[in-house]
């Protein structure tokens, strides 16, 4: 009996290792079903959901590829576009045909490709792109800005032509990694959003019926139209003036009189502001911050003027979510709400929201 199974045990392996053979026979001749080269998929989970939202968020990723040293070698860019939709496919991992080495990989990503941003009549995040041989470092997104002199200076304002900015996703991988010539290499690199998204509303308590979003200039200073390769923020090119791209007036649901016999009911007013920007960074100094402005046309009073990312990072006020750092959370949030409310035409107290928190924090007046 023990010989018997020493045989047949004999046999099987010698069976594997006939099957081992023409397998890797077939790898090496048989190329179009043993893929080579390199697969590289994206994930955008750095958001306070910690999802993963790629396929459902991004329309259009570029890859720029750097030899080990840093220097520019390619660039492979795909696109969602009518019926064809790859990025939409969770199981979506770019083919790159590069020869065997060590790369290094910068991505920028958006809602449609590169080209579509340059023909859109936005504001546009332009591209310092790479040729042959530059250097990573080299690459970088500059926010289109026209300059404006005051008697106060210069500033850079946004033209943002009365539509959202185009929202710019950002990943990086600068540990080279190795693409093999008879083995395909598989390789997985994060994203992060740098647009953010500011819906501001005003209301007037003592007389809600006088609130019109004309009677007031909304505006957000701050120096991040300049990021670099590695994402960080060059604040050196000065300060940048954002506007809302879209402001609106709505009724309030409870009105100041119910309706009688004889007259309609009054309602409320609350003025609206949409803003998008891009990123947002949180400084030791609080002086270098960017700051949200709302001023009355009607008499020239500054109503409000608060440190915008030391209020949006206010929210932070759950166990789960205060252990991200002040500038880790405004980088996963993208979407947030801010409502003023005024007494007698002055800052009475503020509550801020995000749209993926359950939850809002109320600031009073005399904390800001």
């Amino acid at each position: 009996m023990g010989y018997m199974i020493k045989k047949w045990f004999a046999v099987w392996c010698g069976l594997i290792s006939g099957a081992l053979t023409v397998s890797c026979d077939m790898m090496h001749d048989e190329t179009e079903d043993c893929p080579t080269g390199l697969y590289l998929s994206f994930k955008y989970d750095y958001n306070l959901q910690r999802a993963d939202m790629f396929n459902d968020h991004v329309g259009a990723v570029s890859v720029y590829v750097f030899d080990e040293t840093g220097h520019y070698v390619t660039c492979r860019e795909v696109k969602n576009e009518g019926d064809y939709r790859p990025l939409a496919d969770p199981l979506y991992a770019m083919h790159m045909d590069l020869a065997p080495g060590r790369y290094q990989f910068l991505v920028l990503a958006g809602q449609c490709c590169y080209d579509d941003m340059l023909a859109s009549d936005r504001a546009r995040f332009l591209r310092a792109l790479p040729e042959s041989g530059d250097s990573l470092c080299e690459v970088g997104v500059h926010l289109e800005c026209e300059s404006r002199t005051f008697s106060g200076g210069t500033l850079n304002w946004v033209d943002n032509g009365g539509l959202p900015l185009d929202t710019v996703w950002h990943g990086m991988e600068c540990t080279p990694v190795e693409v093999f010539g008879q083995r395909p290499t598989y390789h997985k690199i994060s994203l992060m959003r740098n647009t953010k998204k500011i819906n501001v509303s005003l209301r007037e308590l003592d007389d809600p019926t006088d609130m019109d979003v004309e009677n007031y200039d909304m505006k957000i200073v701050d120096r991040n139209m300049q990021l670099r390769w590695d994402n960080s923020v060059d604040e050196s090119m000065g300060p940048v003036v954002y506007q809302p791209h879209d402001t609106w007036n709505t009724d309030d649901r409870t009105p100041v009189r119910a309706a009688s016999d004889d007259t309609d009911a009054v309602m409320g007013k609350i003025a609206h502001a949409d803003f998008m920007t891009s990123r947002i960074m949180y400084h030791e100094d609080p002086a270098d911050d960017g700051v949200l402005s709302i001023t009355d046309k009607r008499n020239g009073n500054e109503i409000v003027r608060v440190n915008l990312p030391d209020m949006l990072s206010r929210l932070r006020s759950s166990e789960e979510i205060y252990r991200y750092s002040p500038q880790e959370f405004l980088d996963r949030g993208y979407d947030y709400q801010m409502d003023f409310f005024l007494k007698g035409g002055e800052l009475a107290y503020v509550n801020i929201g995000i749209s993926v928190l359950n939850w809002s924090v109320r600031v009073q007046f005399e904390e800001l």
